[in-house]
């Protein structure tokens, strides 16, 4: 073979592999926007605790930690500020729309040591356990959004206030841990 016929093989090999990379991308992403989002009425209420710099990983099924959920606003890794307030916790990732999700949907906090794009030491991770409203035919889908906060300090704050505003809704899931190996 020569190295020309190599150099043609290889790229026809990388191109096919972007290419099914990029469809499937597109198919979750169509899944995630099918999904219903969560609301866009603005959250009004007392602000319990604001993280101006956390580190989002992904918002995954629960109990599937290595799935991506693709919802718009949350589709994408990097640093958000969450504010959790008494009606809701609001998540505006660097570059994307803010995501505000109510009180109605919040179903508690956990932690976790990996998340799809991110593993660290145990219980590093702090899970926000929230419900993707049902669109259509589609029933309610309970999700985790996971985030790094820099110090322990934030994690039990974020924990703290996310349980603050649950407290008057008996109805809702407490806390609750999750770890890989019970994913």
């Amino acid at each position: 073979m020569s190295r020309t016929s190599f150099i043609i093989m290889m790229s026809a090999i990388a191109v096919l592999a972007f290419a099914g990379m990029w469809i499937a991308w597109r198919g979750r992403t169509r899944r995630g926007a099918s999904a219903a989002a969560p609301s866009t009425a603005p959250l009004s209420g007392e602000v319990l605790a604001n993280f101006p710099r956390a580190s989002y990983v992904s918002t995954t099924p629960e109990g599937a930690p290595l799935e991506r959920v693709a919802v718009p606003g949350l589709r994408y890794k990097g640093f958000a500020e969450v504010t959790v307030r008494r009606d809701g916790v609001s998540i505006a990732v660097t570059g994307e729309a803010a995501v505000l999700i109510p009180r109605a949907q919040l179903r508690g906090t956990g932690t976790a040591s990996g998340r799809v794009g991110k593993a660290v030491e145990r219980d590093g991770l702090s899970l926000l356990q929230w419900q993707l409203s049902g669109a259509g035919d589609r029933a309610p889908q309970p999700v985790e959004s996971s985030f790094r906060f820099t110090d322990p300090a934030e994690q039990q704050r974020f924990a703290d206030a996310v349980s603050a505003v649950l407290a008057p809704s008996a109805a809702h899931t407490p806390t609750q841990t999750t770890t890989q190996e019970d994913a």
